[in-house]
């Protein structure tokens, strides 16, 4: 859950549910973290073990990282046991957040949005949002892992465009099956002043690591304000295909939607 700044991001849940109802069976605030912000998380269960990769601002630096929490069900993540999953040093850039997942070929490949670094970067964390300055560009990176713990940073995914709509920011938020390859989802934008009203743009894979966008323009969402769409993930839960995304409402705060499409459906994680 996020606010307005200066409170930001400050409550993470997990919630059990379906079409019709959603329950809160766990949160945590940024103070268990001692952070200013949290924002998108992503959670998985490997064999036994539930997983939780936190995104957040470490308090001490003010620079966007990834952790994670293990736990033996979704309802018992305990932050204090949290480790690092990916840092800003592992990647050699000012920020890494927002991250996602799938697991292909017996490997994990953890997508987040990550500014490059390009120098002393000292000055932008004092703001602790460092993509959010405008003083570097917000783009797709991937890192890879054989059991989900131990991360490998590959490098960039999806950059920004040289001009158009999403020239400032081409934040890759989920992809799913198609055909042999892969079909993703993006969050452009064209200037920071866009920041929080992305909208959302497609883009095709054969390998999920080298991506060509489809199309000049946004596929989804409307340019600002009410009927923008970001943040789009995806999730198969048996012939049912669920799409979760932020949508902005008229008064400018953002719900949190589902859309489900039924019939066959492939997966999501390969």
């Amino acid at each position: 859950m996020r606010w307005p700044r200066p409170k930001r991001g400050g409550i993470v849940r997990v919630a059990r549910g379906n079409e019709e109802k959603v329950t809160t069976i766990w949160e945590a605030a940024r103070e268990d973290f001692a952070s200013p912000s949290i924002e998108r998380c992503a959670i998985l269960r490997d064999d036994r073990r539930w997983r939780l990769y936190v995104s957040y601002v470490d308090g001490l630096d003010g620079r966007w990282r990834i952790d994670v929490i293990e736990a033996a069900s979704p309802d018992a993540f305990d932050p204090r046991s949290r480790r690092p999953a990916l840092d800003c040093d592992m990647a050699n850039a000012i920020a890494v957040k927002d991250p996602w997942l799938r697991r292909v070929e017996g490997r994990w490949l953890m997508f987040v949005s990550y500014g490059e670094r390009r120098g002393d970067d000292r000055r932008l964390h004092g703001s602790g949002d460092a993509l959010s300055t405008g003083a570097v560009k917000s783009e797709t990176g991937v890192a890879s892992s054989a059991d989900g713990l131990r991360w490998r940073w590959e490098g960039k995914v999806l950059a920004a465009s040289r001009a158009g709509w999403d020239r400032f920011a081409s934040r890759l938020t989920t992809a799913i099956r198609d055909g042999d390859g892969w079909l993703g989802l993006y969050d452009g934008s064209a200037t920071v002043e866009e920041n929080y009203e992305e909208r959302c743009g497609l883009a095709r894979s054969a390998d999920l690591r080298t991506w060509e966008k489809v199309g000049d323009g946004p596929a989804v969402g409307s340019a600002g304000g009410p009927g923008t769409v970001r943040y789009v993930e995806s999730v198969a839960v048996g012939e049912k295909l669920l799409f979760l995304f932020e949508r902005t409402r008229a008064d400018g705060a953002h719900d949190l939607c589902v859309s489900v499409v039924s019939g066959s459906v492939r997966g999501t994680s390969g």
